[in-house]
């Protein structure tokens, strides 16, 4: 059954307004390289000792795996909907909209929990060092009203401020880590870290490869923009796979030069160290200079929330261009061609849960709390995910099977995410990180109870809509020829 075009509120998304570069950043900085590195070296180097930059590794491939066969789907289906589309065309809307449910839940609450924290680290780090003390609440608050601002102007404003913040943090960490190999600590440049037999144990190397998987994440934020890309069917899939690929050779690269800059004879007091050892190999590599690093930091940050924004609101706006979520969701500006109102939505409930959930939990617990159950619902995402891509090209595409890519990846992904889940949980946290199950529970209860009054209502529109597809336009003349009709609406 053909999905008709949905007829949203003022003129919809900006179509072919950024190309593959602003897409792929839209990617990177939802990764988050600073923050990746810098706030998982020391858990690795804890777990794994030596071995922890090939850690990254592992998590690179098993990463890899998951990504080349989601952006197959992100090839036929191209949508704001990012996950919400490529499943509910799949596996079937219900599961799709829990998908979209959980998904765009967390990434819009996750800026919240990354504003508090980058304010508690250049609050502490300020106080530490020079005696100024910038309350953390403040720095939160100035985070996630400039990003709610660059949110609301647009796509273009979005991508320029992503561009600029992501190259700026990711030559600082990687001049830091190059610094590292000029000057090595104890025990000189070594190839030793690379290899995961020089790991403390191979226990503490999957509890390393567990956090470094999350660290990953993020990649999935290009299918968000999919609306508003040039080509859409062939930059998306492409934004995703380079965005692994860069991130992937940076995080081994930085984590290696870290390590041998602090000194591969000396690793318990980088595991064991109170403050960042990026922060600590800098001040000895730069002094004045390591300001630069909380600078990447604080880039990292706002970059991660803008990324973010565009892609919970993307997501939001689709969901709610089908039926399935308020309408209110569903408008956009008239002139900036952003949907302003799920802007202003999820600005007002971050600043909430930033203020409100910091003060009560502190602002770093909040963090590893989001941390984990980012981790619980990105496996079920995933999941979901693959199990759309072994679906849809056994039926739909069938003529397009590639075996290894849409039926082996998806098996050997889903099976690592299970490790991952089963990793992060058992044992089960310390509170308040242990709360996150609960609120995971939560979040999927009142999903399951609005699926519940969706399929009550005798409504069928939102499962049609939920399916739809962009179909690229070319604003060149004479007109193209009608397009294929896409594998969307063919299912």
């Amino acid at each position: 059954m053909a999905t008709e075009r949905p007829q949203p509120h003022q003129q919809g998304l900006q179509p072919n307004s950024i190309g593959l570069p602003t897409v792929l950043m839209q990617s990177i900085a939802q990764i988050a390289p600073a923050v990746g590195v810098l706030t998982t070296i020391a858990f690795n180097t804890q777990q794994a000792g030596l071995g922890a930059p090939s850690t990254y590794i592992a998590a690179f491939i098993i990463g890899l795996m998951v990504a080349v066969s989601l952006s197959e789907l992100g090839r036929h289906l191209p949508s704001a909907g990012g996950f919400y589309t490529y499943v509910s065309a799949t596996v079937g809307p219900g599961i799709g909209f829990v998908v979209g449910w959980l998904y765009s839940w967390f990434v819009t609450i996750i800026p919240a929990g990354l504003a508090s924290y980058t304010g508690f680290l250049l609050q502490s780090e300020l106080q530490q060092h020079y005696g100024f003390h910038l309350p953390w609440q403040l720095i939160a608050l100035a985070i996630l009203l400039l990003v709610g601002v660059v949110g609301y102007r647009g796509i273009k404003v979005s991508g320029k401020m992503l561009t600029i913040l992501s190259i700026v943090e990711m030559l600082i960490v990687l001049a830091l880590a190059l610094g590292g190999l000029i000057s090595p600590g104890p025990g000189g440049v070594s190839l030793s870290g690379l290899n995961p037999a020089n790991s403390t144990s191979m226990h503490g190397f999957y509890l390393a490869v567990v956090l470094s998987i999350f660290a990953f994440t993020g990649w999935e934020g290009a299918a968000a923009v999919a609306e508003e890309a040039r080509s859409p069917r062939t930059i998306i899939p492409r934004a995703i796979i380079g965005s692994l690929i860069i991130l992937g050779v940076y995080y081994v690269f930085c984590a290696w030069g870290i390590q041998v800059g602090w000194g591969t004879q000396n690793l318990d007091a980088l595991a064991g160290a109170n403050e960042n050892p990026a922060f600590i190999l800098a001040e000895r590599l730069w002094g004045p200079g390591w300001l630069l690093v909380l600078l990447a930091f604080l880039n990292s940050g706002i970059a991660v929330c803008i990324a973010c924004t565009v892609d919970s609101t993307r997501n939001w706006y689709a969901m709610a261009r089908a039926g399935a979520l308020p309408a209110w969701l569903n408008r956009t500006h008239p002139a900036f061609r952003t949907p302003h109102t799920a802007v202003l939505a999820q600005t007002a409930l971050a600043l909430v849960v930033a203020l409100g959930a910091g003060s009560m939990l502190a602002p770093d617990q909040t963090f590893f709390m989001l941390g984990t159950l980012g981790t619980i619902i990105y496996v079920f995402v995933y999941m979901m995910g693959n199990l759309g891509v072994a679906r849809f090209f056994l039926t739909t595409a069938r003529r397009e099977l590639n075996v290894v890519i849409h039926i082996l990846f998806p098996i050997l992904s889903t099976i690592a995410l299970l490790f991952v889940l089963y990793y992060s949980l058992v044992p089960l946290p310390d509170p308040p990180v242990s709360y996150a199950p609960a609120i995971g529970a939560a979040l999927l209860a009142a999903g399951l109870m609005v699926l519940w009054r969706l399929n009550a209502s005798g409504r069928s529109d939102w499962k049609t809509l939920s399916t739809y597809v962009v179909e690229e336009e070319v604003a060149a003349s004479p007109p193209p020829s009608p397009p294929r009709p896409s594998a969307a609406r063919q299912h």
